[in-house]
């Protein structure tokens, strides 16, 4: 097989470690918008959900669809935001916290397996890689938004 397109393998990758994602976290009742959670805990509520979307690269809809989902199995909810009737903050329930920890746990155990045999060191250089051509994708042009949707060009 040629290795010529970073984007194909990326996408192979990503497959396979969604798949593994979710069998490793097959008891919980949600089926994908994991990482969603985990970003949610890190702004500490303190996020909107346009702030929530550009962090995550998501467009308006899918973010919707996300905290829908996530709010109809009571692990995330919608507050106002003091001073801003328009904005609505999102934060974690008390529900969501264990949820958060089993997740943070089956992305670790992923990464180790995904990455046996690479370096602790390479492994930080990996992620920096990974981080700089995202940077450098944004910045060729308009950036593209994370969808389910095919990107028509």
């Amino acid at each position: 097989m040629p290795a010529f397109s970073i984007g194909f393998w990326c996408s192979v990758v990503a497959h396979q470690y969604f798949a593994r994602l979710q069998q490793k976290l097959a008891e919980l009742d949600i089926t994908s918008w994991y990482y969603v959670l985990l970003v949610i805990e890190e702004g500490g509520g303190k996020w909107s959900q346009q702030e929530l979307a550009d962090r995550l690269d998501l467009d308006k809809v899918s973010m919707t669809r996300a905290l829908d989902h996530l709010g109809d199995r009571g692990y995330v909810e919608r507050c106002s935001c003091e001073g801003d009737r328009r904005k609505h903050l999102v934060r974690l329930t008390p529900k969501a916290r264990p949820v958060v920890l089993t997740i943070r746990k089956a992305y670790e155990e992923l990464n180790n397996e995904v990455l046996k045999g690479v370096k602790k060191a390479d492994r930080a250089a990996f992620m920096a890689q990974l981080m700089a051509m995202v940077e450098n994708l944004r910045k060729a042009g308009t950036p593209v938004t994370v969808t389910n949707k095919r990107v028509q060009a």
